[in-house]
């Protein structure tokens, strides 16, 4: 089995790694987007979606889970008249614990309003209540004419068929349209943008054909340049455009969007992000299986249940976060601790394997998760047993609990097995331990 150590595997997250990591600052790190549509009676809606990774939120355990709590308040303006106001709580429930730490996971939410003036002026400030954080935006805002031929353009990281109650605000025609405020996506977790936008026709021109006119640049370059013939059945048509990011470099790009009527030209611009940007996910073993019995040595059953059934990239999250919260118990950097446990590793393998490597071992186990022991007592089983004569091991520690282990050699192949365990609840003895040991065993050896 190899065990050389594996610290720096590099994947492909989201730029939102590097704004998050000031989530211990005064300022809560979300972001927020608006988009304009008509409804059947020509009045604009105002959509406004806004994204909290989990890394910001403070998250607090509660009822075998943990929760964050954001606090949302808007005001809107017309020519400095307050409007309307609207406060909002959002309580944001995780059953993992990884799932606080993790880069690509996100809270979303959206608000919705029917705009009956023409410009709003709209003060949006959300507080993450757990950790006194602060989010604040201020932004003018213009209702769309009743006679625009096109929509605001909203970026959609999926689109898919989903039917729940649980995402209702994002569903159109029991199909749900995942915005991204980020505007930032990743090859690694998306495949495409997804452009949402609507045409809107006058009943006069139903059935004359228009052109739909995408457009997208990087650097000054046009990367992406399609037309669309489209022959409108109905006053307001819903469109999705899908660009592809498989073969695009990463970098920042700018799009638009261009609906031709006849006489009639109008356009709407959209730009985002495509990252490549990487973390270093920390692990000490090639295969994460072997990762998870090394987590087990710590964490007991406070593990995932179904490791099994999870993704490789699911599983190197959970090692990830593992080697995280060890460092922080231990108040040593992420480097410090997996250095101090591999070399425990190293240790034994070279001094506790037998048909098997010694860091799986009782013995090994038991060095991994205290280090050397600083008394040891050694020596063989009397003829009082009911077996021959065998070594063992008696180990003792004097910190924490001051736990004692007895470890015998019952192959006598350098496999010694843990037969007795004080002050550890994380082990178990056996029942017939002093068995093993005869009855003339000089339990004095025991006290610590």
């Amino acid at each position: 089995m190899n065990t050389s150590i594996f610290k720096k595997i590099v994947i492909s997250v989201w730029l939102l790694a590097i704004t998050i990591s000031l989530a211990a600052s005064e300022r809560l790190n979300m972001y927020l987007e608006y988009n304009r549509f008509l409804n059947h009676e020509g009045k604009t809606i105002l959509l406004i979606d806004y994204q909290i990774p989990y890394r910001s939120l403070l998250f607090l355990a509660h009822s075998g889970a943990y929760f964050a709590e954001v606090a949302v308040d808007i005001q809107i303006a017309n020519q400095d008249s307050v409007v309307y106001t609207r406060s909002i709580t959002d309580n944001i429930g995780i059953s993992s614990k990884y799932d606080a730490d993790s880069n690509i996971k996100s809270y979303l939410n959206r608000i919705s309003l029917l705009m009956a003036e023409k410009s709003y002026n709209i003060k949006f400030s959300a507080r993450d209540v757990n950790a006194d954080r602060v989010f604040d935006w201020e932004f003018e805002v213009e209702s769309l004419a009743e006679d625009t031929r096109l929509s605001d353009l909203e970026l959609n990281s999926r689109v898919y068929a989903d039917s729940s109650a649980l995402l209702e605000k994002f569903r159109r025609q029991q199909i749900v349209y995942e915005p991204i405020p980020a505007i930032i996506f990743n090859r690694k977790y998306h495949q495409y943008v997804h452009l949402y936008l609507e045409l809107y026709t006058p009943a006069a021109e139903l059935g004359e054909s228009q052109l739909l006119l995408l457009t997208l640049e990087q650097d000054g370059k046009i990367i992406m340049d399609e037309y669309f013939d489209s022959i409108p059945e109905k006053t307001t048509e819903s469109i999705t455009l899908k660009i592809p990011l498989d073969q695009l470099k990463a970098g920042k790009f700018e799009g638009t969007v261009s609906v031709q009527a006849g006489e009639i030209r109008q356009s709407r611009s959209f730009d985002f992000v495509l990252t490549e940007e990487s973390e270093t996910m920390y692990s000490l073993f090639p295969d994460p299986d072997d990762e998870f019995l090394l987590m087990r040595y710590f964490a007991g059953s406070n593990l995932p249940s179904n490791w099994t059934a999870m993704s490789d990239d699911s599983k190197r999250r959970h090692i990830n976060n593992f080697w995280r919260n060890m460092a922080m118990s231990s108040r040593m950097d992420i480097d410090q601790i997996m250095d101090l446990i591999h070399e425990r590793i190293e240790y034994s393998n070279k001094h506790f394997s037998s048909l098997k490597p010694g860091w799986t071992t009782d013995m090994g186990r038991i060095y991994i998760r205290n280090g050397a022991p600083s008394d040891i007592e050694t020596g063989t089983t009397s003829d009082d047993t009911r077996f021959v004569r065998k070594d063992y091991q008696v180990w003792k520690y004097p910190s924490g609990l001051k736990p004692v282990y007895v470890f015998i050699d019952q192959q006598m192949n350098n496999n010694f097995r843990l037969i007795y365990v004080a002050n550890d609840d994380m082990e178990l003895s056996n029942p017939d331990w002093l068995r093993f040991l005869g009855s003339d065993f000089d339990q004095s050896l025991l006290r610590n």
